[in-house]
């Protein structure tokens, strides 16, 4: 657990170091302030009394009083400051690792699932929480408890024996309780996990669901999942506080034993050792009600630790080749492609992707048509084979530098919220409205365009759920073309259209593909080399690998 932490929050080990210093200070000085308080005023009420000849100097212990409630304010002021600057920091830079790593380690267009998502956002939630709900509690707790035992200590050995075994069975019961909470989360643990999964389910099926009329069985089961969950984190809660209720009940009975059995010690001081036992167990309390989420916590960051530390999809090579001024031509042989630890999908042609080329690649379902797609781009390591960009292995090259000069338009492309520039713009931010639509003319997306007086920014739900998968791809493609690659990869672009569309689409981007010297890769079911006069034609069919067929 603290591994995560320590490689990250190392630039910020001072403010670190600040806030648990902040935090020991603000528990002392709480404890503190209440014995000394406890002190003060059975003294005074004993030098007030009538006939009393107990005397002593006020100014010293008032002036205590004053300075530990101002120092507890401003260390409780600074520990929350400096406590959470440190975990916004800390925050800011788990979250840029996680999601670096996240990219690196996600080969293709795979996309994780809801419920794993939901996980994984539900760790970033705990881990982020470590430091302000966890630590500084218990570096609070730790404090006001030495203080505690400072006070027993000057009323006489039996009072510190007493405060220190309450202290221990308190202690005890905090171990206890963490350890029993590690067994209800287990437990919570499946059971939020098939909630998720099932929760996830729900909504991606929910259209299919409410055809079949089975969508209220299917959320009323969802609903007693959820009861049961609920029912399991109440029954947690409750073992929660009974162990607070429990510490401080300690707390009350070691305060009032020191007092009973410290015979001989002053009666001030016996007061003092009372209220600051009772601070002592009052933070030990709290910092309990805090670690319960220790559990929880620790194996999320355990979980985030094994994603940041993950490999990556391709791995970078140690001593990279320049970046080429060009990529093309591509050249593959023997190449395999499929999926770690699977036998190859297909049997693959040797492949030359020049510039005016113009290369589909055919076949059933199923046969690997986009997954041969992926590793042109780089985003999925081939097999076996081997792979390479103006006759540079593609191992020798930066994954980014390959990219720089490739254009990918998915099968299912998505979007992010915001407007069509937005969109377009994720390929090339700084291209002007001219060069936008210019790549939508090409992609025959300006219907799209025209029919908002907004133009190029008219609002697009997340997902691109305003626009149809037809509308979705033509988009991609002005996207794919944008910033003017040399090798241009589309996946099924002519799905869904008619013969017009499809022969005036085809002739857009081969005047395009003229014009920049680039070479066209299509995965399509819908091959047609009539489409495509004046640029070098090859068809491609895949055929499903043999031993594939072989293992079923």
């Amino acid at each position: 657990m603290i591994a995560l932490w320590t490689r990250l929050g190392r630039p910020f080990r001072g403010r670190i170091a600040l806030a648990f210093l902040l935090a020991t200070a603000g528990g002392a000085m709480a404890a503190l302030l209440l014995g000394v308080s406890g002190w003060f005023l059975t003294a005074s009420a004993i030098a007030g009394a009538a006939g009393s000849a107990y005397a002593f100097n006020h100014l010293y212990p008032s002036a205590t009083v004053r300075g530990t409630a101002m120092g507890r304010i401003l260390a409780r002021y600074g520990e929350q400051l400096v406590g959470h600057d440190a975990t916004l920091r800390l925050s800011a830079r788990l979250r840029r690792h996680l999601f670096e790593a996240e990219a690196r380690a996600r080969a293709g267009l795979a996309r994780p699932a809801s419920d794993s998502l939901a996980v994984f956002l539900d760790d970033v939630r705990l881990a982020e929480g470590a430091l302000l709900r966890l630590w500084l509690p218990a570096a609070s707790a730790a404090a006001a408890s030495l203080i505690a035992l400072v006070f027993a200590g000057l009323a006489g050995w039996v009072p510190l024996a007493v405060v220190a075994g309450g202290l221990a069975l308190a202690l005890a019961t905090g171990r206890f309780g963490i350890a029993e909470q590690r067994r209800i989360d287990a437990r919570l643990q499946t059971l939020n996990d098939r909630y998720r999964r099932e929760a996830a389910s729900l909504v991606e099926n929910r259209v299919e669901l409410e055809a079949l009329g089975r969508f209220g069985d299917a959320a009323a089961a969802l609903g007693s999942l959820s009861a049961e969950t609920a029912g399991q984190a109440l029954a947690a809660g409750r073992r929660t506080r009974l162990a607070g209720a429990f510490i401080a009940m300690l707390g009350g009975l070691s305060a009032t034993l020191a007092v009973m059995l410290g015979s001989g010690a002053t009666v001030p001081l016996l007061a003092g050792t009372a209220l600051s036992v009772l601070a002592a167990h009052q933070s030990l309390a709290i910092a309990l009600g805090a670690l319960t989420a220790y559990p929880a916590t620790e194996l999320a960051l355990s979980r985030l630790n094994t994603r940041i530390a993950a490999p990556p999809a391709i791995a970078e090579p140690a001593d990279p080749a320049p970046a080429p001024g060009t990529i093309l031509p591509v050249r593959t042989r023997q190449l395999q492609i499929g999926f770690p630890g699977a036998a190859p999908l297909c049997e693959v042609p040797d492949l030359d992707l020049a510039a005016g080329s113009v290369t589909e690649i055919t076949g059933p379902s199923g046969c690997g048509k986009t997954t041969l797609l992926e590793p042109l781009a780089r985003l999925r390591p081939p097999p076996g084979g081997a792979l390479d960009y103006a006759g540079i292995e593609a191992a020798d090259l930066r994954a980014a530098a390959i990219r720089q000069h490739t254009g990918f338009a998915p099968q299912m492309p998505d979007t992010m919220r915001g407007t069509l520039a937005d969109a377009l713009r994720l390929a090339q931010p700084d291209a002007d409205d001219a060069r936008l639509l210019e790549a939508c003319r090409t992609a025959l997306f300006m219907p799209v365009v025209t029919r908002s007086p907004e133009g190029l920014y008219q609002s697009l739900e997340e997902g691109g759920s305003n626009l149809s998968g037809g509308e979705l791809r033509r988009l991609a493609i002005a996207r794919a073309i944008l910033r003017g690659p040399e090798l241009v990869l589309l996946d099924e672009p002519f799905a869904g259209l008619d013969a017009p569309m499809r022969e005036t689409l085809a002739a857009n981007l081969g005047a395009w593909a003229r014009g920049h010297a680039a070479a066209i890769v299509l995965a399509t079911h819908i091959p047609d080399a009539g489409l495509w006069p004046g640029l070098t034609y090859r068809q491609v069919p895949l055929t499903l690998s043999s031993k594939r067929h072989t293992s079923g």
